[in-house]
């Protein structure tokens, strides 16, 4: 079984360089090479690629570049999607069994947003059986182009509606991650990256609990198992000592979900080490804990375990500390809506005031159904007969039955 590779923009195409140094079994092809494809609109990072990491055909260029708006790649990517399509029906033709496609980009420059919603859309469209898994990175909170809270509204709501699982990285939380414990004053892009690989590694390795199948996919099921609330979070640590690795992650974790701020639906947490051996029940309660999870979810969390030369701990976990993130987006690019700003770099390629609109609007749909799965009268009314949840909502909310008559 494998997996086709889609890294898409400057962003997208950095983190598939390094990603390659040390490939994933999921990418490697029969004959040495990768199911990799390589997507941007400026050729200066593309040139950087080994050859050995790619086949010419499945790079792909245009110029000259998309300006950092979404609307200028969404319709750029038209002018290219059917040689794009045809690299990526090649790349099938290849593969014995292949179970989806992982899509690597940025939600804040325009080839990113544009061309990766883009792409999503047309390869969930063409191949609805597939699983399609975004890789998708947030920009920092203070960027330089001033319309990334416009590309990543809009470039969301897409994801919500073609998507089966969004990883979403923000590049400060990992850079404030990197700063815990270094002596340097800044962290470089080049150790981000690494950082964002590392953490991605729980979809990459191949565990003893899933024997046959790989990680990937596995953690769609278990994390985004609900389809309307499919955005997750990564983190690992890695050291010798386990105790440090559970500690370090339960950490990491609560961060996440801002310290019981936040409510987490599923999770899976892999532990590496020489003898692939479990964590002891100390140590997965510790980790449960720390996750915050719902109550209505009997089995929240699963525990794995895989050999590797480095031992360490990976997590992904579907919270909805999400929407902080969203909504803050949202926010700032309502404030340039609402003041007509910078609309016309996007209205020049028909991307018009509805859209927007509709962008919104999903977003403020991705925050409700994460509010509406993560409250704590939700496991009351899942678990309750046809005519417990009539009277349990009669309960947690009176007002709505005042004025209702029996039959």
């Amino acid at each position: 079984m494998a997996c086709i590779g889609i890294f898409i923009g400057q962003c997208g195409v950095t983190i598939g360089q390094q990603l390659l140094s040390n490939p994933p079994s999921l990418f490697k092809c029969y004959d040495g090479s990768f199911h990799t494809i390589f997507v941007d609109t400026e050729d200066k990072v593309l040139r950087q690629i080994p050859k050995q990491f790619l086949r010419p055909d499945n790079l792909f260029s245009d110029f000259p570049g998309c300006g950092g708006c979404f609307a200028k790649g969404w319709k750029s990517a038209e002018a290219m999607l059917d040689r794009i399509m045809a690299g990526v029906r090649k790349e099938l033709e290849q593969v014995d069994c292949c179970l989806g496609f992982l899509l690597f980009h940025s939600l804040c420059g325009g080839t990113g947003s544009g061309y990766g919603s883009r792409i999503t859309e047309e390869i969930k469209t063409l191949y609805p059986e597939m699983f399609v898994v975004n890789v998708a990175v947030l920009p920092f909170k203070t960027g330089e182009n001033p319309v990334q809270s416009y590309n990543v509204v809009l470039a969301a709501s897409k994801l919500q509606e073609y998507s089966d699982m969004v990883v979403l990285v923000e590049n400060s939380v990992v850079a404030s991650e990197l700063a815990v414990g270094s002596s340097k004053q800044s962290v470089s892009m080049k150790q981000i990256n690494e950082k964002i690989i590392a953490d991605l590694q729980l979809l990459f390795r191949h565990c003893e609990q899933v024997p046959n199948r790989c990680a990937i996919w596995e953690v769609l099921r278990i994390v985004c198992s609900i389809p309307s609330i499919k955005f997750c979070a990564v983190g690992s640590y890695f050291s010798r000592n386990v105790m440090e690795n559970v500690n370090r992650c339960a950490r990491s974790i609560k961060q996440k979900t801002g310290f019981g701020k936040f409510r987490s639906v599923s999770g899976v947490v892999l532990s590496s080490d020489v003898k692939s051996q479990l964590l002891d029940q100390r140590m997965e309660g510790k980790l449960q804990k720390s996750f915050n999870f719902v109550e209505w979810n009997p089995f929240p969390v699963e525990f794995w375990c895989c050999k590797n030369k480095e031992p360490g701990m990976n997590f992904a976990v579907n919270t909805n500390s999400i929407c902080a993130t969203l909504l803050r987006e949202c926010d700032a690019a309502l404030l340039k809506f609402d003041a007509g700003a910078y609309l016309h770099w996007f209205e020049k390629y028909g991307v018009v005031k509805d859209n927007f609109t509709e962008a919104f609007q999903s977003v403020d749909k991705i925050v409700e159904d994460y509010a509406y799965f993560c409250r704590k009268e939700f496991h009351i009314i899942l678990r309750a007969s046809k005519y417990e949840q009539l009277l349990c909502q009669m309960l947690v909310y009176p007002n709505v039955f005042l004025n209702t008559t029996p039959d």
